[in-house]
């Protein structure tokens, strides 16, 4: 699942987030230099086809970040995790699913729903393993673009994430900088093991 972010000093100035498609850039580097096998199970990017496919089949527009991670890869085929949120779902998968949520939830039936929500009609997966699900806000409201955490059991949340480009740029952030303990990420650290493995 995400890891929660550590809030920045409050400058009055919001920082700058680069496209998403120059941190996967980033991210393909690192992997190539320091876990090559993670890299193998990024997928090729989606075509646009299959992500106009997607939103018409759940009938909800992606956010502009998440589509443009999917035109970077249309998620992997790791078993464990190539991005320390669980493996990334590809364009099939965000809608099976999705659709699969849609079917558990029972919007209005729960009145503690309101405060304590296991899911939302605009909010669509991205990311998870074993039915503990990570999502994209694509409502219109405050929340919009946010990132969340779903498990399978008990309540989802917000996890401080304005949008998957900073959370992708603040994963390029922790990979470059791995090696430097003294460093303070938002995201922390991955650990690169013997067996090409990542640990975050």
């Amino acid at each position: 699942m995400l890891q929660r972010v550590i809030e920045p000093p409050r400058t009055g100035v919001p920082p700058v987030v680069p496209p998403v498609a120059t941190s996967w850039r980033r991210i393909d580097a690192w992997l190539a230099r320091h876990a090559p096998a993670r890299l193998a199970d990024l997928r090729p990017p989606a075509t646009t086809g299959a992500i106009d496919a997607l939103e018409s089949r759940m009938n909800l527009r992606l956010p502009d970040d998440l589509r443009a991670s999917l035109l970077c890869h249309d998620g992997d085929s790791s078993y464990l995790t190539v991005l320390p949120c669980g493996p990334l779902y590809s364009t099939e998968q965000i809608a099976e699913v999705r659709q699969m949520r849609m079917e558990v939830w029972e919007d209005g039936k729960d009145p503690d729903e309101e405060e304590t929500p296991w899911w939302r009609e605009h909010w669509i997966p991205f990311a998870g393993r074993d039915g503990d699900d990570s999502f994209v806000d694509a409502d219109r409201g405050m929340w919009r673009d946010h990132l969340g955490a779903a498990p399978h059991a008990g309540t989802a949340c917000f996890m401080g994430w304005p949008s998957l480009g900073t959370w992708l740029h603040e994963v390029a952030e922790a990979m470059e900088h791995h090696d430097r303990p003294d460093r303070v990420t938002a995201v922390a650290g991955p650990v690169i093991g013997k067996d090409g493995w990542i640990d975050w």
